[in-house]
């Protein structure tokens, strides 16, 4: 990615100066042109994953770059009344900032679209820090991401279901969804592989239906756009994911290093796992996932409780339930 040279014109109006260069396509474009590209891109994954159909969407933020690129683009393609924007703060020392709620509030106002807010205190019980705390002192070696997104997902789902959503949208940039294919990959997990796909699958009557319109675009490419447009958002890094790197993290290195030396490598990487991905897919049945024996939340085959809740027993905050470990 780098701007147009100076007095260079866009390639596609052939009217405006050029300020971005793209890589992939090899075109360099006007501000505007940029935008309409980017939004033609998120429009065809929309269409491709149901959302242009959908009565009510909820679009789960964070006041990122990503975020604020879906909530712009699909307000932009779907009435705004039709969107429900989540947002849950963390309780994480130093990185959840009052100023930034304030500002995604403001925006989501602006641009006509209903936001609710929790938080992990509120509706798990304990902050991120305290789960974390929890589990080092216990001396278990869990990364605090694995707290984090497990956490998530419970309460966006939940949202989705109290919002009355057909869908429950994500940020998840090209970079994103093509590090999970790596991470899956390396762990040889094939059914959570095969959920990663350009058409949303649901393997549990209790999941709202998970899509993620940014899929196809450059986490560079969501950066300049909400830069472009004006947008401020939170840059700061999650302490966390500075001081203990994850899988992830690594991944993340050489998929970089790989786009650099040969810009396009993660949309072809994308394109080439759909076909595959939706080949096997078609081809399977998924039984209904069980449920979680004490929150009553889907959980993996094989398993009496869910993930988080295992969690959150073994770091000693839920010891009224000891009796479900050493899981069966």
């Amino acid at each position: 990615m780098r701007a147009g040279e100076e007095g260079m014109k866009c390639e596609v109006c052939g009217k405006e100066e050029a300020v971005i260069f793209q890589a992939h396509t090899g075109r360099s474009l006007c501000k505007e042109c940029f935008f309409n590209d980017i939004k033609k891109r998120v429009a065809e994954e929309a269409k491709k994953q149901g959302i242009t159909e959908a009565r009510k969407v909820l679009l789960a933020v964070s006041g990122g770059k990503d975020s604020l690129v879906l909530v712009d683009t699909l307000s932009s393609l779907i009435s705004p009344s039709k969107i429900v924007a989540f947002n849950i703060v963390e309780g994480i020392s130093g990185y959840n900032r009052k100023e930034q709620a304030d500002k995604l509030a403001s925006y989501m106002k602006g641009l006509g679209v209903e936001l609710i807010s929790t938080s992990f205190k509120k509706d798990v019980g304990f902050t991120l820090d305290e789960m974390v705390n929890s589990s080092n002192a216990k001396g278990l070696n869990v990364s605090p991401c694995t707290f984090c997104g497990g956490f998530r997902r419970k309460l966006i789902n939940n949202a989705g279901k109290l919002a009355g959503a057909d869908l429950v949208a994500t940020g998840h940039n090209l970079d994103d969804e093509v590090q999970t294919i790596m991470i899956n990959l390396i762990r040889g997990d094939l059914t959570r592989l095969v959920r990663i796909g350009d058409s949303p699958m649901k393997v549990s009557e209790n999941f709202v239906t998970r899509v993620k319109p940014l899929r196809k675009i450059y986490e560079w490419e969501t950066t300049m756009y909400a830069y472009l447009k004006g947008y401020s958002f939170q840059e700061v890094e999650c302490p966390h994911i500075i001081t203990r790197p994850t899988l992830r993290a690594k991944v993340r290195e050489l998929m970089y290093s790989l786009e650099e030396q040969r810009p396009g490598t993660l949309l072809n990487i994308i394109d080439e796992f759909d076909k595959v991905s939706e080949s096997i897919r078609s081809s399977s049945k998924f039984e209904e996932l069980p449920r979680c024996e004490i929150c009553g939340d889907p959980t993996s085959y094989g398993r009496k409780i869910c993930k988080n809740c295992e969690l959150l027993i073994r770091s000693g905050l839920l010891p009224q339930y000891q009796k479900y470990l050493p899981m069966s």
